[in-house]
C-alpha cells in the first residue's frame, strides 16, 4: 500500500494531470456550473494533482470583502470552521495568500493555537493558491500537504489556477450569496466530478458490518478496479475490502482505524485492488474524514476516490504487452537515466530475485550482461522500427526486440537457447511442495514437524531417512530423525558446528564414500552402518539466520538433476520455517509460566494490620495455570484478602485469572463488602468466559472458585464469604488448627445466586491460612483429606516456639510456608494442579491509638469536634498535624450536619498516617464538584481533596463513613 508520501510522481502523472485539467476546462466551458461550484470542483481536483491529504476553497464576492470558506475536501468539518469567514488582515494562510499573486507555503507550527495553518494531523503545512480573474481575486485554494510542493507541483498548480480564473471570470455567484459550507454538492457538481472520474463514496459506521454507499462514479470504480457489477454490489464494505491486494489489506485497515480513533486525522491511502474475473491489478486513491456524534462516538466516514492506475503505469501499453508476450518485459525512461520503469515477473529468469528489484534501477546495474545492449536502446529511441539483437545473459541466449512506445522505450528478451523445460516435472514438484507446506502448517511441536516430513517426504522422494538438527550456540542438536533406530543416532544427537553442515549452499552427495569424507566422522559411520548410498544436506533458513540443517538419505545411488536440488532446497526452507514455529510454540508456553509468576503480587511488608508470606508451585512445570492470591489494602488500615483457583492450564486460564485479579484490585476502591465484591466477580467471570470460550475446547465455569475476606485491625473483625473456595485455616495464639465455618456460595460465573458472608472476631495475632486444593488435593487423596492433612501439618509447625507470635513478621511465616510445601510426601508433590498458599498473621491496632466520640448533628458539632481533634492529636504528639486535621475535621462534620442524618461519629486512627473517619446514617455518596465563581458551596471537599493524601466513601450496615487520611509529616 502507498500513502501520499510513499513514492515521488510517476513518470506518467504529468499526462494524467492534463486529461484531468482538459475535462476540468470542458466542465467550465459548459457554463453549468456556479462559482462555488467551480470551487468545489477545482479543489478536487488539486488535492489528487498534489496527493494532499485535504484542502479548503474560499471565495470572494467583492475587491475588499472577507473570504468565504465555500468547501472542504478530505478535512473534518468542524476542524475548518476557524476558517469559514477570513478579513483580509486575518493571519490565516488564505487570507495572507490573498494580498499576493503568487503562491504561498506556509508551514505548520505545531502549535493548536496557532491558526495560520489548520492543525490537520500529518501535514506539514499549507499552500494557498490565490485565484485571478478579470484583474481581481475571486477566490483562494488552500491545500494541506505532507511537504512543501515541489517546483512541479507548483507549475501544475498554477495551470489549474489559470484554468479556474477563467471559469470564475464567467460563472454566476450562488443564487442566495455564498453558499454555507457544509451543505452537499448539488448535482451539477456532482456530474462534473463524473466528467473527471472522482467518485464520492460513504462508509455507515454505526452497521455493524459498515455500508458503503458509492455514486455513479464509484460503481465504475468498482466495476473496473474490483470486477463488481453494479448489480452485483451488496453495499458491504468486507465485500469491497477481499478485493484489497493482500500485501495492501494490513496497512489500509490500520489507516481507516487510525482515521477513526483520532478525530481530526485525515483518512489518506492509494492501495492496489484485484480483479478476480481478469486477474488485473489496479491502483485506487482515497480521500476522506470521519463524522462523529454527540458523544464523540464515530457515525460515517465520507469521502473521495479515484483510479489512479494510468497514473502509474500507462494502461494501454501494458496491457498490450502483457497481452500477447510472457516472456520477460522491461519498460525503460530514456529521459531517467534509462531506469527501469515496469518490470513483469518472469524478469527473474535472468538474475534477480523479485520484479521490484530492477524498478528504479538502470537495467545493467542489476543484470550486467545488458550493458552491451545499451547502444541499441538509443537507437531505438530515435526510430520507428524495433530494433533487434541477441545477447547471452547468463547461461541462456536471450533475444532483445527493443520498441518505441511514446516516451518509453519496451524491452522484450525471448529465450531462444530452445531448452525444453518440463512442465509435468515441474508441476509435481509444486504439487509435493505444496502437499509439505499443508502438512507443516498444521504442526504445532517439533514432533509434528518431524511426523509431517516423515508422511510428506519419504515416499514422494523415495527417501530411507532424515536427520532434522537445530543451531544452539553453535552446535547442532538432533531434534527429530525418521528411519534410523534410536541406539544408531545417539552418537549424533550432538555434533559441533561442522563447517560441512553449516555451509550456507546445499550439498549434494551421490554416493556413500562421498559423503563420509565431507562429513564429520560420527555421520559417516551411520551412513556406512545403515547403508545409504546417496545424501542430501540442506541448511535451515528463517528470518534470515541459519537455524540448523536436514540431512535426507538414500537407499540407492542417486543422481542430482537441478530440479530435485530446487525442489529440495524449497523443501528445507518450508521445514526451517515449520521449526521456527515450533520453538516460537514452545517459548510461548515458557513465557506463560514466566507470565504466571509475574502476574502474582509482591507483598507489602508496611501493612499495620498484618505479616504476609504466600507461596506458588505450578503443576510440574507444565502450562500456566489459574491459581493466584492478593493482598489489598483498604480505607481505616483494614485489608482484603483474596484467593482464587481458575481450573485447568493455558494461556486462556491464566488470562482469566490475571484479569480477574486486576478486577478485583479495582473494584477494591468500593470498599465492597464481601458477598458484594464476589457478585461483581462473578458477573465478570461469566463475561470472560463467554469471550474466551472455544466450541471445540469449552471452558468449564463451575470450576473457578474465590474465597474474599476483609478484615479490620481496629477491632479483630473478619469477614469473609466463598464462591465455591475451601474454607482457610485459623490458627488463634496457642490454640488448635481449624477450619472455620463459612458459607461456601456457587462458584464464579454460574449464576446470580447472592452470597452469605461469615463473620468472626480473631484474637491479636492469630495465624489465618489460604490456598488452593491444589495444595491438599491430589489423584491420590480426597479434599477432606487433605484439609486434615493441613490443619495436622499447622498444629505440628504452630505448636512450638516457632509459632508467629508478635514481632516475627513475613520471615517466620514464609519459612512457615516452605515448611508447609515440604510437609507433604515427595510423591504427592507430582500434582496434577497448581497450588497457592497465602499465610497472614493478623494484628491489632492498639486502643490508645484510636479515638471515637458521638456528635449531635447540629452546626456546632463542627466546633466540638475541631476540639476534641486538637486535643486528641496533641496526646499523641501530633501537634503539627492540627490545623490540617482540624480542617478536614471541620468539612466533614459541617457537611454531614448539612446533607446527613444522626447518628454522626467521628473516629481518629493513628497508625502509619492519620485516618480521620465521620459516620452517619445516609447512604448519599458525597461528590467532588467544580464550584462556579459566585457559589457559596462545592468547596469543601475540593480541599479536602487538596490537604489530604488520599480520601473516600464506604458503606456501613447503618449509613456510611466518609475517611481521609493525613501523612504524619503533612502541614498546611
Amino acid at each position: 500500500m502507498a500513502t501520499s508520501d510513499s513514492a515521488s510522481p510517476h513518470p506518467c502523472e504529468d499526462r494524467a494531470h492534463d486529461a484531468r485539467l482538459r475535462l476540468l476546462g470542458e466542465a467550465v466551458a459548459s457554463g453549468g456550473l456556479d462559482a462555488v461550484e467551480l470551487l468545489r470542483l477545482s479543489l478536487e481536483q488539486a488535492v489528487i494533482t498534489t496527493a494532499a491529504l485535504g484542502g479548503a476553497a474560499h471565495l470572494v464576492t467583492g475587491q475588499d470583502d472577507p473570504l468565504h470558506l465555500a468547501s472542504v475536501v478530505g478535512l473534518p468539518r468542524d476542524l475548518a470552521r476557524p476558517w469559514e469567514r477570513l478579513g483580509r488582515d486575518d493571519p490565516a494562510a488564505p487570507a495572507r495568500a490573498a494580498g499576493t499573486d503568487e503562491q504561498l507555503w506556509v508551514p505548520a507550527s505545531g502549535d493548536a493555537s496557532d491558526v495560520a495553518v489548520l492543525p490537520v494531523e500529518g501535514a506539514s503545512g499549507a499552500l494557498s493558491l490565490p485565484l485571478r480573474s478579470g484583474g481581481g481575486l475571486a477566490g483562494v485554494l488552500t491545500l494541506f500537504t505532507l511537504r512543501p510542493p515541489d517546483e512541479e507541483q507548483r507549475r501544475a498548480l498554477r495551470r489549474l489556477g489559470a484554468t479556474v480564473g477563467e471559469g470564475l471570470a464567467r460563472a454566476p455567484g450562488p443564487v442566495t450569496g455564498v453558499v454555507p459550507w457544509w451543505q452537499e454538492s448539488s448535482s451539477r457538481l456532482s456530474e462534473a466530478m463524473a466528467a473527471i472520474n472522482v467518485a464520492t463514496w460513504e462508509l455507515d459506521l454505526t452497521e455493524p458490518n459498515g455500508r458503503l454507499d458509492v455514486d455513479d462514479t464509484g460503481f465504475d470504480v468498482i466495476a473496473r478496479a474490483a470486477g463488481i457489477e453494479p448489480e452485483e454490489w451488496d453495499g458491504r464494505l468486507d465485500t469491497w475490502m477481499r478485493r484489497v491486494h493482500p500485501d495492501d489489506l494490513p496497512g489500509v485497515l490500520e489507516q481507516m482505524q487510525a482515521s477513526i480513533t483520532h478525530p481530526g486525522k485525515v483518512y489518506a491511502v492509494e492501495y492496489r485492488v484485484t480483479n478476480p474475473k481478469t486477474g488485473r491489478v489496479s491502483w485506487v486513491e482515497l480521500r476522506g474524514h470521519v463524522s462523529y456524534g454527540p458523544g464523540g462516538e464515530p457515525l460515517r466516514m465520507t469521502g473521495t476516490g479515484w483510479d489512479t492506475t494510468t497514473s502509474r503505469m500507462t494502461e494501454q501499453v501494458v496491457e498490450r504487452i502483457l497481452r500477447h508476450l510472457t516472456d520477460p518485459v522491461l519498460i525503460v525512461d530514456p529521459a531517467d537515466s534509462w531506469r527501469v520503469v515496469y518490470a513483469n515477473a518472469t524478469v527473474t529468469r535472468l538474475g534477480p530475485h523479485d520484479a521490484t528489484e530492477l524498478v528504479g534501477r538502470v537495467p545493467w546495474d542489476a543484470i550486467p550482461e545488458l550493458r552491451g545492449a545499451g547502444q541499441h536502446f538509443e537507437e531505438a529511441r530515435h526510430s520507428d522500427e524495433p530494433v533487434v539483437v541477441d545477447l547471452r545473459v547468463r547461461e541462456w541466449w536471450q533475444r532483445l526486440r527493443v520498441i518505441r512506445a511514446d516516451r518509453y522505450v519496451v524491452v522484450f528478451l525471448t529465450d531462444v537457447t530452445e531448452e525444453v523445460d518440463t512442465a509435468r516435472a515441474e508441476a509435481a514438484r509444486t504439487e509435493r511442495v505444496e502437499a509439505v507446506t499443508a502438512a507443516l502448517s498444521q504442526a504445532l511441536t517439533t514432533e509434528d514437524v518431524v511426523d509431517a516430513v516423515a508422511a510428506q517426504l519419504l515416499a514422494p522422494l523415495e527417501a530411507d531417512g532424515v536427520l532434522i538438527y537445530s543451531l544452539d550456540r553453535g552446535r547442532l542438536r538432533l531434534v527429530g530423525n525418521v528411519g534410523y533406530p534410536a541406539e544408531a543416532v545417539r552418537r549424533v544427537a550432538h555434533l559441533d558446528g561442522d563447517p560441512s553442515l553449516l555451509d550456507a549452499q546445499p550439498r549434494f552427495f551421490g554416493s556413500r564414500e562421498e559423503f563420509a569424507s565431507a562429513c564429520p566422522p560420527a555421520l559417516g559411520e551411520l551412513a556406512r552402518a545403515g547403508g545409504e548410498d546417496a545424501w542430501a544436506v540442506l541448511p535451515l533458513v528463517a528470518g534470515g539466520h541459519r537455524t540448523g540443517s536436514l540431512l535426507v538419505s538414500f537407499a540407492r545411488p542417486r543422481t542430482w538433476t537441478g530440479g530435485d536440488e530446487s525442489m529440495l532446497l524449497a523443501l528445507s526452507g518450508l521445514v526451517a520455517q515449520a521449526l521456527e514455529r515450533a520453538r516460537l510454540y514452545d517459548e510461548e508456553h515458557d513465557r506463560a509460566q514466566r507470565w504466571q509468576r509475574a502476574w502474582l503480587p509482591a507483598l507489602e511488608d508496611d501493612l499495620p494490620a498484618l505479616d504476609a508470606a504466600a507461596r506458588y508451585r505450578s503443576a510440574g512445570g507444565e502450562e500456566a495455570g489459574g491459581d493466584w492470591y492478593e493482598i489489598i489494602p483498604l480505607s481505616g488500615e483494614r485489608v482484603a484478602l483474596v484467593i482464587g483457583d481458575v481450573a485447568g492450564h493455558g494461556l486462556r486460564e491464566a488470562t482469566i485469572m490475571a484479569r480477574l485479579r486486576s478486577a478485583s484490585a479495582a473494584l477494591a476502591i468500593l470498599d465492597l463488602d464481601p458477598e458484594e465484591m464476589l457478585l461483581f466477580l462473578t458477573e465478570i467471570t461469566a463475561r470472560l468466559v463467554a469471550e474466551l470460550d472455544d466450541a471445540t475446547d469449552p471452558f468449564d465455569r463451575r470450576l473457578v472458585s474465590c474465597l474474599y475476606a476483609v478484615y479490620d485491625p481496629t477491632n479483630g473483625e473478619l469477614a469473609m464469604a466463598s464462591a465455591g473456595h475451601l474454607p482457610p485455616v485459623i490458627v488463634p495464639p496457642g490454640g488448635r488448627p481449624h477450619h472455620p465455618d463459612v458459607t461456601t456460595g456457587p462458584p464464579l460465573g454460574f449464576d446470580q445466586t447472592p452470597y452469605e458472608a461469615s463473620q468472626l472476631v480473631l484474637p491479636p495475632d492469630s495465624l489465618l491460612v489460604l490456598y488452593t486444593d491444589g495444595l491438599i488435593a491430589t489423584a491420590a487423596t480426597d479434599p477432606d483429606t487433605g484439609m486434615r492433612r493441613l490443619t495436622d501439618t499447622l498444629a505440628g509447625l504452630t505448636g512450638g516456639p516457632d509459632h508467629p507470635a508478635e514481632g516475627d513478621g513475613a520471615g517466620r511465616l514464609a519459612a512457615l510456608c516452605d515448611a508447609v510445601m515440604d510437609a507433604l510426601p515427595h510423591e504427592e508433590r507430582r500434582t496434577r494442579d497448581d497450588a497457592a498458599l497465602l499465610a497472614v498473621s493478623l494484628h491489632r491496632i492498639p486502643a490508645d491509638r484510636i479515638a471515637s466520640w458521638e456528635l449531635p448533628l447540629e452546626a456546632a458539632s463542627a466546633r466540638k469536634a475541631r476540639a476534641l481533634t486538637g486535643e486528641q492529636l496533641a496526646r499523641w504528639g501530633l501537634e503539627d498535624l492540627v490545623m490540617t486535621a482540624e480542617l478536614v475535621v471541620s468539612e466533614l462534620i459541617g457537611n454531614t450536619v448539612r446533607h446527613a442524618s444522626a447518628p454522626l461519629r467521628l473516629r481518629l486512627i493513628h497508625s502509619t498516617t492519620l485516618i480521620i473517619e465521620v459516620y452517619d446514617g445516609s447512604e448519599a455518596t458525597p461528590r467532588v464538584r467544580h464550584a462556579a465563581l459566585m457559589d457559596e458551596s462545592g468547596r469543601g471537599l475540593n480541599l479536602i481533596r487538596t490537604a489530604t493524601a488520599h480520601w473516600g466513601t464506604r458503606y456501613t450496615a447503618n449509613g456510611k463513613v466518609v475517611w481521609a487520611q493525613l501523612p504524619l509529616d503533612a502541614q498546611l
